[in-house]
């Protein structure tokens, strides 16, 4: 798939990342200007052995230890996994995605751009210094251009582009709206406001703890009272994906369960965003949301709550390889 993204070509290949607790998001934009991959794994992490005997591709030999990441490491027992769920996790398990991510391409990037929640962004440097240099495998990496952005401030570069129809460029003039955009990660929740078409890093606002694992939490909660079995995160997310948990060869309908949650999940999550924003909600054209956890809203009947109608877990990567562009384009 390619989508063209400016009349202008850039100058350099530019990997957008969006690294989430979640999933890794990647837009890859070749030097013509073009979207030649976009694709995501879930941010899974696997511990395991290496067999002398047996050679094993998916295995990452990283930092002294064997991993498996991504899908291969759902297929690992829960005790062998690793829930990242912390900062300091993801820090340190960042290179195995990056790395992940340019072998699934197939070429080095340029340039990298990702990001961190506003509630994490006071760690950029030792987040930057994680992924500008590592090995895993033997190879060594180094990026002497990669960038971290606050999360959300990818969704409001794509926002302006693309409105909520990505790939399909907005005909409509909206550089003067006022709105509160919200994404909705795994781990964090991101708000900034946008005044006129403007926003700037003061104006945006990270919480810890209060994406879709809360509800990833509560299902592996009723899991254990169920059937007394302890779960990790990224097996609950599966089961709020596919609305069953499957147990030695039989499935349970979890259905009535994940829309219970959910539901509350979304009252708590609007209660927080109208008390947070009292006076500017009144002045604003309409509340954006984007990221994994928007898929559980629906753009309302008079357009205040929008939606993207379909890639919303890609619009920081989107807006990453954006500004990734633009930066090249300005040097």
């Amino acid at each position: 798939m390619s989508f063209e993204f400016c009349e202008e070509s850039g100058l350099k290949s530019i990997l957008g990342l969006d690294i989430g607790y979640g999933a890794n998001k990647i837009i890859y934009m070749n030097s013509n200007g073009e979207i030649t991959h976009q694709f995501k794994f879930v941010s899974a992490i696997g511990i395991t052995n290496r067999n002398s005997f047996v050679k094993d591709n998916r295995i990452y030999d990283f930092k002294d230890h064997y991993y498996y990441v991504g899908d291969d490491a759902l297929r690992l027992p829960s005790e062998n996994m690793v829930d990242i769920t912390e900062y300091k996790n993801l820090e340190y398990y960042a290179p195995l995605f990056l790395y992940k991510a340019i072998k699934e391409i197939g070429e080095m990037p340029d340039i990298v751009v990702t990001g961190l929640s506003k509630a994490q962004i006071e760690n950029s440097g030792y987040f930057k210094d994680a992924l500008s240099n590592f090995e895993v495998n033997g190879e060594k990496f180094s990026f002497e251009k990669l960038y971290i952005l606050p999360q959300g401030a990818g969704s409001k570069i794509a926002i302006d582009k693309y409105g909520d129809d990505f790939p399909n460029e907005q005909k409509a003039f909206t550089g003067n709206s006022t709105y509160i955009g919200v994404d909705i990660g795994m781990n964090t929740t991101d708000l900034w406001l946008v005044t006129k078409g403007k926003t700037s890093p003061n104006l945006f606002e990270g919480i810890e703890h209060s994406g879709v694992m809360k509800i990833a939490a509560e299902i592996a909660k009723k899991v254990k009272e169920l059937y007394g079995r302890d779960i990790k995160l990224h097996e609950a997310e599966e089961i709020i994906n596919t609305k069953v948990y499957k147990l030695r060869g039989q499935r349970h309908d979890f259905s009535p369960i994940v829309k219970q949650i959910k539901e509350q999940y979304i009252k708590d999550l609007m209660t927080m965003i109208y008390d947070k924003y009292p006076d500017q909600l009144d002045k604003c054209d309409f509340i954006y949301l984007t990221g994994g956890g928007s898929s559980f809203f629906n753009t309302s009947d008079n357009g205040f709550i929008r939606v993207p109608k379909s890639n919303w877990e890609f619009y920081n990567a989107i807006g990453f390889a954006l500004w990734g562009d633009l930066k090249t384009r300005s040097e």
